[in-house]
Parts: structure tokens; C-alpha cells; sequence
């Protein structure tokens, strides 16, 4: 049907008629095979976009998208697009807000929606799936005179949707960075607080750089689904870091570890002078005590989450040596 309106993206469109003032109820409805049948379970977003043929008349509400096992016959009369009898015989998975036309004639009106998979949807099926007694139907445009209402479609897609997903807390010196996002390139809407020292606040998987320890939040929208995670990046400053080479005094064994932790000193009379005056602090990447006691060579951390910990020598209140830890 020959009009003025260009597609959202590409070279083409579809259209497909849902309302015919001479007609009791017929519709038509573009349906496709998908390229894999839906996996049970998962949560999926369906989307495509509407524009109202610039010449209808009528406009109208509860457009919708129905997966099916198998698809549906059709059947032709004397009218060029096939249609089927389907109108209030079936629940669509996504339908737009009851009582809102969509009568938009110059730009195009998003239709989509999210739902969780049976694990048998192989075909998807697009248009209007209520009579029109159910149906808000809109005299938007009297002057038109074609007594209908007739949609172009464009841009549509199923896909799964992903939850937002930021790495595992991470240590960084100060003046370094890190990656905190861990998501994919599917169609969705990032967003990152704070700001402060990314590299894009509204990308997937941003480069972090802060000067002071942050925590960053990342919160998606994928079709309506909103979604969020979390992040501290750790910010060891300049004069804090792993003295053990220098001073040539202590390791820890097996970094990883799941529970015993070996503490052991190359000089035997820095271990008797630890043993005599030093205590022994463990905290997390948040700088929070989570263990202290006289030295040991041997300290069972089992009772720990799993994470990142940091494993000092004191003597007093000053740090001898501080070794980064992984408990498993």
C-alpha cells in the first residue's frame, strides 16, 4: 500500500490491516518460523515497531505478538493479503496497553514486551488478536477516506533477555584500571553511577579508573526488563602495596586457598622477632577486619567467604608486610 513513511531501518517494511469498517471481523497477520525453538524457562523480549497508514481512519489499542508450537493455515478469499480467523481465540504473550490507539502516522511506535518461555514457541505470529468488541477503536483522522485501520511494521525481533552483569570485585594500584562490565552486545539501554573515572557511562563493559575505592552500579533495560549489578573496584594507594620482595621476609601458601593458610619467612630471625611482637590481621577489599590474632604459622580462614583478602603483619600499629590472598 503506496505511503509517505520511511522505514525505521533498512529498505522496507510490511503492513498488515486489523480493523475494516465493512468487514465484521478480519485481520491479518504476518507470522515467521524463528530460527531456534525457545528454550523453557527463559525469559524472553519481543519487539517491533507500528506506524498507522498515513490514509486510515481508525486507529487502534491491544496490538500483540503470539508464539506458537506450529503455525497457523491460511486462507484467501478475494482479498490479495491472506488472513485468518484467530481474533479471541488465543492469549498473545505481548500486548500493548489497553485503551492507547497507536496513531502515529509520521514516526513509528515501539510494540514489545517480555515473557518466560514454555520451551516449544517455534513460530511467531504479530498483529491483532481480540474482537473488536474488545478492542479500543479510535476515529482518529475522519476526514481519511478509507474506513480502516492498516499498520506498517518493521524491525522485529525475539531474543533473550540478559540480566546486567558487573566482574567479580577487583583490586587495582592506584593509576591503573579495569573492566567492570561482563555483558554482551544484544539491543539494550546501560547505565552507569557513578561516573566518576569511566570511560562511558552508558556502554556495556566500561574501562574503570577511580583515584579512591567506588563501588559502581550498572543497570540495564532490555525491553522493559530492568536489571542491575554491582562492582567495587579497590584502590590500593601509592605507598600501600606488597613489601615481601623488598624486605625479602614472607610468603603464603596455596594462594589460592580454601581454608589453610601456610604463612612462612625466609629470614629466621625475622620469624622469631613476628613471633615475639606481631600479630596478624586479615581484611576484606572493603579495608574491613575480618580476623586478627597473634601470629601463627598456620591460620585456618575456612570459615571466610570466598573473595579477595588481604593478610598483614603488624607490629604495633605499624604494617610490616601486606600479601593479597584468594579464598576459594
Amino acid at each position: 500500500m503506496q505511503s509517505y513513511q520511511n522505514p525505521r531501518t533498512g529498505i522496507a517494511y510490511a503492513e498488515f490491516g486489523i480493523y475494516t469498517q465493512s468487514v465484521t471481523q478480519e485481520s491479518s497477520h504476518p507470522q515467521v518460523k524463528l530460527i531456534d525453538t525457545l528454550t523453557g524457562g527463559k525469559v524472553y523480549c519481543v519487539t517491533y515497531f507500528v506506524s498507522l497508514f498515513n490514509n486510515a481512519r481508525y486507529s487502534l489499542d491491544k496490538l500483540g505478538a503470539l508464539l506458537t508450537p506450529t503455525p497457523f493455515s491460511c486462507w484467501s478469499t478475494t482479498v490479495i493479503t491472506p488472513t485468518v480467523a484467530i481474533a479471541g481465540l488465543y492469549a498473545p504473550q505481548i500486548v500493548t496497553t489497553p485503551g492507547l490507539a497507536h496513531e502515529d502516522t509520521l514516526g513509528w511506535e515501539e510494540v514489545s514486551g517480555t515473557f518466560t518461555a514454555v520451551g516449544d514457541e517455534a513460530y511467531l505470529t504479530l498483529g491483532d488478536f481480540f474482537l473488536h468488541s474488545q478492542h479500543f477503536i479510535k476515529n482518529s483522522y475522519p476526514s481519511n477516506c478509507n474506513g480502516l485501520a492498516e499498520y506498517y511494521i518493521d524491525d522485529v525481533s525475539v531474543e533473550v533477555v540478559e540480566i546486567a552483569k558487573a566482574k567479580n570485585d577487583t583490586l587495582i594500584n592506584q593509576g591503573d584500571s579495569a573492566i567492570v562490565g561482563l555483558n554482551n552486545s544484544e539491543a539494550a539501554l546501560f547505565s552507569w553511577q557513578p561516573t566518576t573515572g569511566l570511560s562511558c557511562t552508558n556502554c556495556p563493559n566500561p574501562n574503570a579508573s577511580p583515584s579512591v575505592t567506588t563501588t559502581y552500579t550498572v543497570t540495564k533495560t532490555q525491553c522493559k526488563a530492568v536489571t542491575s549489578d554491582v562492582i567495587t573496584v579497590t584502590v590500593t594507594p601509592a605507598g600501600i602495596r606488597d613489601m615481601s620482595d623488598e624486605l625479602g621476609v614472607m610468603s603464603v601458601h596455596p594462594n589460592p586457598t580454601d581454608g589453610i593458610l601456610n604463612i612462612n619467612f625466609k629470614s629466621n630471625e625475622m620469624l622469631k622477632q613476628v613471633k615475639h611482637d606481631c600479630t596478624i590481621k586479615i581484611t576484606d577489599v572493603l579495608g574491613k577486619e575480618v580476623l586478627q590474632t597473634g601470629f601463627k604459622e598456620q591460620i585456618n580462614i575456612s570459615q571466610l567467604e570466598t573473595g579477595i583478602y588481604f593478610v598483614s603483619i603488624l607490629q604495633g600499629n605499624k604494617t610490616l608486610v601486606t600479601k593479597k590472598v584468594v579464598k576459594q
